[in-house]
């Protein structure tokens, strides 16, 4: 359980850059005990089913086998449907911010590795990769490949559940794992919502106290937007 935290206070976060040499937008990101690595790039050709001046964002998702115990199987190439989720909910998330119509003709990649699990690695991964995405676009910014900003927010993600009876935020594993509600909220820095995903996993609740479990979610993303603030470059309006 958490120790010298707030029901309803995120995490606290601690995030490095250029972890790969060659690539800044390479980043490592901790939020408590879960640990991600990612890594963004946005590369010239769209999927051949895309039609018109349009662009595309991706995200892949994967554990790597020593990030939780028992050690995990390496993928034979097929994801299992866990990570298949996860790695639609963060390219939904990642293009929920961006106007695909700016970035014409380039798809802009995602890679995310979880390196230590403890709860909220979907969530984690979200917020890495707009770290990671903010790089790369500012970067191609100035170099002159794109002409406009494609961000039309920041986009950041957070648990909040119903554990033992109370409202929590953030949840670490210990917690997430015995929740009667788990929830994940995705929204942007304005106060817009992309997706919430979770639900009871227990007896059905009153509306009321799901609309507290996302009360509290949104409250505690505002406090990961302001911890975050130095890592997010600006968005123009």
């Amino acid at each position: 359980m958490r120790q010298n935290r707030d029901d309803r206070a995120p995490r606290s976060v601690s995030i490095e850059t250029g972890i790969i040499p060659g690539i800044d937008a390479s980043v490592l990101y901790h939020a408590g005990n879960t640990t991600i690595l990612c890594v963004a790039k946005l590369e010239e050709g769209t999927p051949r089913w895309i039609s018109g001046p349009s662009g595309w964002a991706t995200a892949e998702y994967q554990m790597a086998p020593y990030s939780v115990t028992p050690r995990l199987e390496r993928s034979s190439g097929t994801p299992d449907g866990r990570s298949l989720e996860i790695r639609r909910l963060i390219s939904r998330a990642i293009r929920g911010g961006l106007d695909l119509g700016l970035m014409p003709g380039y798809s802009l990649r995602i890679d995310c590795d979880v390196l230590h699990a403890d709860g909220g690695t979907r969530t984690a991964a979200i917020n890495a990769a707009t770290v990671a995405m903010g790089m790369v676009i500012e970067s191609e910014l100035a170099s002159g490949v794109l002409a406009a900003d494609p961000r039309r927010d920041q986009v950041l993600a957070i648990s909040a559940g119903i554990v033992d009876g109370k409202i929590l935020v953030d949840l670490e594993y210990s917690e997430d794992s015995k929740a009667d509600v788990d929830l994940n909220l995705v929204g942007t820095l304005k106060g817009d919502l992309i997706e919430i995903a979770g639900g009871c996993e227990g007896l059905a609740i009153p509306m009321e106290n799901l609309n507290q479990v996302l009360e509290a979610a949104r409250e505690g993303l505002e406090q990961l937007g302001a911890e975050l603030a130095p890592h997010l470059s600006a968005v123009a309006d």
